[in-house]
């Protein structure tokens, strides 16, 4: 086998593989993929009423949203303006202070307290004696 007729086949092979690749390809857009866009292009009129329905249901949200976080700035700053007149009403009175603190401290106790209480509850089950003969009996 000379030069010639090796460079001669592999072109001959690159033009064969050449012209089945864009056959495939032609195949595909004409035979497969032409009815897929046909049809798109059927709904194009409904998908584009559908995305103006949109729009104008969407625009008023769109307009308000601006203002609802305006209103949430100005809650968010009140909450501030309350308790920096909590703190104020603590450093004028300290039975407020104390008060603040019994509070927290209350809430503290019951959120542990309760925990173990249904603890004791779950362990208990269906066990229960009558409330007169309960230990603990506050």
């Amino acid at each position: 086998m000379d030069l010639k007729t090796f460079t001669e086949f592999w072109k001959g092979m690159f033009f064969f593989i050449s012209t089945i690749s864009v056959s495939v390809i032609l195949y595909l857009v004409v035979i497969v993929w032409q009815p897929l866009w046909t049809d798109g292009f059927a709904n194009f009129g409904d998908i584009s009423r559908a995305i103006t329905r949109l729009d104008k249901t969407a625009k008023p949200v769109a307009e308000m949203a601006p203002l609802m976080l305006g209103e949430m700035d100005e809650m968010r700053q009140s909450i501030n303006k309350i308790q920096l007149s909590m703190e104020t009403m603590e450093q004028i009175n300290p039975s407020v202070k104390e008060m603040n603190l019994t509070m927290n401290h209350m809430t503290w106790v019951i959120e542990r307290r309760m925990g173990a209480m249904n603890s004791e509850m779950n362990r208990m089950g269906d066990n229960l004696s009558p409330s007169g003969m309960m230990p603990y009996n506050w």
